[in-house]
């Protein structure tokens, strides 16, 4: 007589169909946990946006200059008269042209030398 009984062993019909089918094991709680993980993290995402949308908000240049109470508009074109009329921009000599070195058998226009095959 053998140390142990030897008795079959006869698996649930649960079993064996989870055995047929591991979609129902595996890969149903791992989509299930996937749709509803997007769900809760695109409504932590929005509560997040919404709170910094609370915190911060951008100023435009015109919106500054109406809270401010000692500030002007700014027009363009009499900013460019006005920077003329004092020299800050315009047509003044105090730059010099430099040409700049060529590459040896560089043409004079910035065509690259070819190589020559023998």
């Amino acid at each position: 007589m053998p140390p142990f009984a030897s008795k079959p062993v006869n698996p649930s019909s649960f079993t064996v169909s989870l055995r047929r089918q591991p979609f129902l094991f595996f890969g149903l709680p791992f989509l299930a946990t996937t749709v509803c993980a997007s769900f809760a993290l695109s409504h932590f995402t929005q509560t997040r946006y919404d709170y910094r949308d609370t915190k911060v908000q951008s100023v435009s240049k015109e919106e500054e200059l109406g809270m401010r109470k000692d500030r002007r508009r700014i027009d363009v074109r009499e900013e460019y008269y006005r920077m003329r009329a004092t020299g800050d921009i315009g047509e003044s000599d105090d730059y010099e042209n430099v040409r700049v070195g060529r590459l040896p058998g560089q043409a004079e226009w910035g065509e690259l030398p070819v190589a020559k095959k023998d």
